[in-house]
Formats: structure tokens, sequence, C-alpha cells
């Protein structure tokens, strides 16, 4: 295969492993687990830049390495290529992973009935001043809720682009 013809195939699926390696999962239930929950109303909401901890950097920077390493070695066909392509991988893993596991945020000021209560979360649409939302614990971690009305949502990750606070 002639070289620029094998980076060309390469680049585009190198970018996607990195992509693909730095995407991740939030599990929204537990099965069998019992929870407990406190109800309160949103009275203020600052936009903050968040730190997700869903993404694991050193995992993601070893894979973006190997990944690396093989595209190197496919394409320079010697040690100095793998080095270099490793190099490469690495970096992509990292930023990548550090990418995702950061973003734009709220800090939720909650009135509960024990107190305000501060949660910092992903940005979110349903997040609104006078909202009601009930906050789920389950050993630690917690999800949160905003009554629409009628039942309670699980918010949900957003840009601040699809919907800026009103």
């Amino acid at each position: 295969m002639h070289k620029k013809t094998f980076v060309s195939v390469m680049a585009p699926a190198i970018l996607a492993s990195a992509l693909f390696m730095s995407g991740c999962t939030t599990s929204t239930g537990t099965v069998g687990k019992m929870s407990y929950f406190t109800e309160g109303v949103i009275t203020d909401i600052e936009v903050i830049d968040v730190k997700k901890n869903n993404v694991d950097t050193t995992t993601n920077a070893g894979l973006g390495a190997a990944t690396g390493a093989i595209a190197g070695q496919a394409i320079g066909r010697d040690t100095k290529g793998t080095l270099i392509g490793a190099g490469i991988g690495a970096v992509v893993g990292l930023l990548g992973s550090r990418f995702a596991d950061s973003g734009d945020g709220m800090r939720l000021t909650v009135n509960t009935d024990n107190g305000l209560v501060l949660i910092d979360q992903p940005y979110s649409c349903l997040f609104k001043i006078n909202a009601k939302v009930r906050m789920i614990n389950n050993n630690g971690s917690y999800q949160l809720q905003v009554f629409d009305g009628e039942h309670y949502r699980t918010a949900v990750a957003q840009s601040k682009s699809e919907c800026p606070i009103e």
C-alpha cells in the first residue's frame, strides 16, 4: 500500500478511535438498591466550569499511546515511527479525556427543609430558578431531577447554546 494512501485511511481511523476512547456513560438508575431523596426549590443559578470525573485519563492516555504506536509502526515501519506515534497517541488520549471530562456547568442553590444546599451539575435546560427539584442520594452518588408540573425528569447535560439561562 502506498504511504500517502495508508495515511489518508489511518488518520480518520486514529481520530475516531481517540474520540471513541474519550466517551463516557453515566448510569441513571440502580436496580436492587434503596435510595433516599430530599426535595427543594432552586433559588439561584451560577454558570461555572465543572470537572465531571467520569473519564479515566490514565487508561485513555495508555490506549491512545498503544493506538498511536501501532499507527506509527505501520506508517514509519521503524522504532522512531512507533515512538512518535505512541507519544502523539498518548497526548491525544489525555487531551481528549480532559476535554471530555470538563465543560459548562451550573452551581445551583437549592432551598430544602434542612437549609440551603449547593449542587454543582452539568449544564441543563431543566434548571430554572423556582423549579422544584428532587435530590436522590445513593451511598454518596446522587441524581438530580426536576419537577415539570406533572412528573420528575432526570437532568441531562446540555450545552449553553442549546438552552441559555432566561
